[in-house]
């Protein structure tokens, strides 16, 4: 991942479970700095779009 400064987690939809396990991993992680579902055109709830520092 050196040198990224964006990633996207393709999840799925589903019911949800796997999206907020990935979520609450990414809150305790010290190398994101923030993270949001997918827009529209990014696959929307089916991925999770991290910023890293």
């Amino acid at each position: 991942i050196s040198g990224l400064k964006e990633v996207t987690v393709i999840h799925g939809r589903g019911e949800g479970i796997l999206r907020r396990g990935i979520q609450d991993m990414l809150k305790r992680n010290k190398n994101v700095d923030s993270f949001r579902n997918g827009g529209f055109n990014e696959g929307g709830d089916g991925v999770t779009v991290v910023k890293l520092k």
